[in-house]
C-alpha cells in the first residue's frame, strides 16, 4: 500500500521502540525520536525541550506520542487542552498499567491522558476495554510487522549448534528464570539469551547454568537480526495479561516460528505460526521440543499469519487516517 504523507503530524518518543517506527512509518508521519543518557532530572528537561521545540519550529498541530512515556504524553495532552493541538496517544501496556497499575497516581495520570486524548491507540481490544472505562476514545490497532533485513555478512554461528533465541530484556514481567530452568530439560537444543544481564545475574548464578546457555549479553541491530533468523525457533515471553510482545511481531518479519506466553490476546493477535505455554520451565521445555519438531510446518504457517497481518494493517491504516482527518476537519 502507498503512503501519503500527513502533513503538520509528527510522531514523537523517547525511546526507541520498533512499534514507533514502524507506526509513524505505515501512517505516513514524520518521527521524532529523542533520547539521552543523561539522569533522570535532567534528561526530562532535554527532552522537553526538544519536543517543544520541534513541535513549535515545525508547526505540528497533529502530535502522536508513545506512552510511555507518561510525561510525554501527558505534556502532550496538556498541549491539547491549551492549545487546541490533536494529540493521539500510542498507549502501550505499560501506558495504561504504569508500574504494573501499583502506583496510585501515575493511574491517575494514565487516565488523565486516556480521558483526555483525542483518540488512544491500543493494540488490542482488552486494553481498548480498559480506556472506554476511563472515558476516552480507543483505537485498535496492533503492531506493523516491521520491515528486517537480514545481514549476510555477519560472522558464522556455532558449526552445528541448533538453538533457540530467548529475545529478553532482563524485565520483571519475563520469565527468565524459568526458562534457564527449562535448558535443563532440552540438552540438545542450546538457548541463546539476548539483552545485559549483568546487573541481574550474579557469578555464582552464571557459573551455575546449564551448559547449553548462552548470555550473548547486549548485542547490535545487526547482530541481533543475525541471530534471529538463524535460530530454529525464538522465545518471548511475559507475565503480563494484555501484552503483545515486540518479538512475535519480528518472528514473523523473519519467518521464524515462535513460543509464546499463553493469553488470550496472543491466541487472538498471533493464531498462525506460534506456540503457546505456560511461563513454567517443564512447560516451556516441552513448547521448545514441539516447535522445534513442527518447524517446516510452523515456518510455512508463519509465512500465512504475515500476509493477513498486513493485509489488517492497510485496512487499519486507512481507518485511522480517515479518523485524524475527521479531526481535523471538527477542530
Amino acid at each position: 500500500m502507498s503512503v501519503h504523507k500527513q502533513n503538520n503530524s509528527g510522531w514523537f518518543t523517547w525511546e526507541v521502540q520498533p512499534r514507533n517506527r514502524s507506526m509513524s512509518a505505515s501512517l505516513g508521519v514524520d518521527l521524532y525520536e529523542f533520547t539521552s543518557k543523561r539522569p533522570r532530572s535532567i534528561k526530562y528537561i532535554i527532552l522537553l525541550a526538544k519536543t517543544l521545540s520541534a513541535i513549535f519550529s515545525k508547526k505540528i498541530s497533529v502530535i502522536y506520542t508513545q506512552n510511555p512515556s507518561i510525561v510525554l504524553s501527558f505534556v502532550a495532552v496538556c498541549l491539547k487542552l491549551c492549545l487546541r493541538r490533536i494529540v493521539i496517544v500510542d498507549a502501550h501496556n505499560a501506558g495504561i498499567y504504569p508500574l504494573e497499575g501499583k502506583h496510585k497516581f501515575l493511574n491517575l495520570i494514565a487516565r488523565f491522558i486516556a480521558r483526555n486524548a483525542n483518540l488512544v491507540i491500543v493494540s488490542n481490544k482488552y486494553l481498548a476495554e480498559q480506556v472506554t472505562n476511563w472515558g476516552g476514545t480507543p483505537f485498535v490497532f496492533p503492531d506493523p510487522i516491521p520491515p528486517i533485513a537480514n545481514h549476510p555478512t555477519q560472522p558464522p554461528l556455532p558449526a552445528g549448534e541448533n538453538f533457540a533465541l530467548f529475545i529478553c530484556t532482563w524485565a520483571a514481567d519475563e520469565p527468565y528464570f524459568e526458562v534457564i530452568k527449562a535448558a535443563e530439560l532440552t540438552p540438545d537444543i542450546a538457548i541463546y539469551v539476548t539483552g545485559n544481564y549483568k546487573n541481574k545475574l550474579t557469578q555464582d548464578t552464571i557459573n551455575s547454568l546449564p551448559n547449553n546457555v548462552r548470555l550473548l549479553g547486549f548485542v547490535s541491530e545487526e547482530e541481533y537480526v543475525h541471530y534471529f533468523s538463524n535460530a530454529l525457533v525464538a522465545i518471548d515471553l511475559t507475565t503480563r495479561d494484555h501484552c503483545l510482545v515486540c518479538g512475535a511481531y519480528e518472528a514473523a518479519a523473519l519467518g521464524v516460528p515462535a513460543i509464546l506466553s499463553d493469553s488470550k490476546v496472543n491466541r487472538d493477535i498471533f493464531n498462525k505460526g506460534f506456540i503457546y505455554t505456560s511461563n513454567y520451565a517443564h512447560d516451556i521445555a516441552i513448547s521448545i521440543q514441539t516447535a522445534v519438531s513442527q518447524r517446516q510446518s510452523l515456518a510455512t504457517e508463519i509465512k500465512q499469519f504475515k500476509q493477513s497481518h498486513n493485509q489488517l494493517i492497510d485496512s487499519l491504516t486507512l481507518e485511522l487516517k480517515h479518523q485524524v482527518n475527521k479531526l481535523q476537519n471538527e477542530s
